[in-house]
Parts: structure tokens; sequence; C-alpha cells
């Protein structure tokens, strides 16, 4: 299917759902991205990807097969300030990357400036579209590979968002997520429990909310997948998992604690942001 797209300044246009415009978790990042415009890149990074451009890069290289995969046409869906896609874009082995984003201070006002201070004369390889990955406005079977890190957990019907993506990948094209996953073993009150948590008055005054307000996990659109539930949807969308890795911070909180599904791990010196010190990459094949 192909929709023609409205251009605007130095971004494309996609269609937006106005009910993700009123959450909470959009709110936050749109006045993250925007306060933050104006800081360097690594304080940018360090604020709303919570890790930097070269360690980015290090942990894609973790798996070689993962890291070959990435080449041609691809999308970065869930780009934030396009961190993740300028950093893909230096391989001289990428044509394009389309930079996929809802919030709207992250598209406009952080992503012009990450792209020309990681590529330079190269910046033009990083397309930036203002727009949902569940509303992806390009050809079918048009893309050699996709890629969201830290962005599937916030689908609101996973295994939808999933076909919807597999739709633009070519034959035998990669998805590779980046995300959480805990142990098959944890409980339905273990997820309850992360999901309820109620943000600190030190974070609310930190990003500038009311301090009285509560704002909960759940609340902030957060979701928790065990390793299993993962697996369900991609068997549900049809997509196969060809590599499977665990990656985690050199910390106590995770560093003796194995997962219960049989994958490799491997130990990162840096950290690597998010909720539980680690992250799980997938690369599934259409």
């Amino acid at each position: 299917m192909s929709i023609t797209k409205k251009k605007k300044d130095d971004f494309i246009s996609w269609k937006i759902s106005k009910k993700i415009l009123n959450t909470e978790d959009y709110k936050l990042n749109n006045r993250i991205a925007k306060k933050y415009s104006k800081e360097n890149i690594n304080k940018l990074a360090k604020k709303y990807t919570h890790i930097k451009p070269e360690h980015i890069n290090f942990l894609l290289k973790t798996n070689k097969k993962i890291w070959k995969n990435i080449k041609g046409s691809g999308a970065d869906l869930g780009g934030g300030v396009g961190l993740l896609s300028s950093v893909i874009a230096k391989k001289k082995e990428i044509k394009k990357i389309y930079c996929v984003e809802v919030v709207k201070n992250a598209v406009t006002k952080c992503q012009p400036i990450v792209k020309k201070k990681l590529l330079n004369k190269k910046a033009k390889k990083v397309i930036s579209v203002l727009g949902s990955f569940d509303h992806i406005e390009l050809k079918k079977s048009s893309l050699d590979f996709c890629i969201a890190w830290d962005a599937m957990h916030h689908s609101e019907n996973l295994v939808k968002t999933l076909i919807g993506i597999k739709k633009v990948l070519k034959k035998n094209g990669k998805l590779i997520i980046v995300d959480r996953a805990h142990n098959n073993s944890t409980s339905d009150a273990e997820i309850q429990r992360m999901l309820n948590i109620v943000y600190s008055k030190e974070f609310l005054k930190e990003n500038h909310l009311p301090i009285n307000k509560k704002l909960t996990r759940r609340m902030n659109g957060e979701r928790e997948y065990r390793y299993s539930d993962w697996e369900k949807s991609f068997k549900k969308s049809a997509l196969k998992i060809e590599e499977v890795i665990i990656l985690k911070e050199k910390h106590e909180k995770v560093l003796y604690k194995k997962n219960d599904n049989k994958i490799n791990e491997k130990i990162v010196n840096f950290s690597i942001g998010g909720f539980e010190r680690k992250k799980i990459i997938y690369m599934l094949k259409k």
C-alpha cells in the first residue's frame, strides 16, 4: 500500500491517533524533549534514551548476525530523538532509515540536532517522521529491516503492531526488537506490582510535573512481558525468531539472576538504561 506523505520542514507527517497525544507518557516525553533539546548530546541521550550513542553501537555489534542484517533501507520505530537511527546510519550498508517518532518535540527540536552532530553531511540518510509505529505509511514489502528500541512494550496491541510492521518488510526482512523481558516464572502479582509503582516526588519535580500528582508506571504507558509473552506474540504474528540475546549491566541486581528461558547472556560495563538494568534483543524474520 502506497500512501502520499505530507512533508513539513525537515520531517514527514503520518497519521497519529489523538488518543496518544493525551497520554501521560506522551506529555512527559514531549516535555523532556523540549527541555533538553538545548543541552549537549550526551545529556540529551542520558535524559531521553538513557544510553550513550557509543554504547548503542556496542550493544548492536554484540551479536554479529544481528549487526550484519542491519543494512539497506529500514525504519527505526519509536525512534525518539534520533540517536539509534543516527548510529545505524553511519554504516555504509545503510541507504536510508526512517526515524518514526510520535513525540513532536523529539522530532522537530531534537532530531535535527542529533542527526547533524552524529552524521554531519550524511544526515539526510535519516528521514525524520512524525508518526506512529501503528500507522506505518510506507509501501508494502519496501524495507529490509525495522528496529524498535524500548518501544514495542508501549504498544496497546502488540500482535496488531507486529503484523503492521511485517507488512512493510521485504521477504526475509528482519525486525530487531531491543526491549525488556522477565523470567517465565514471574507471577501475575509481581507484574502488577511493577506496573503499580508510583513515581517519586523527585521524579515528578525533575520532569516539571506537579509533585502532588500520583503517576504510576502503568499510567505512564509501561507494560511488562515475560519471555513467553513475547514469544507468543511473535508466533501469532507469524514472525520467526532467528537470534536472541540478553545484555546485562555489571550490577548485583541482575548479575547473578539468570534467565529461565535458556537465552545466552552477556555482561556490559556501562549503563544500558531501563527499569531492570538489562535488555533482550530479538531478531525476527518475516
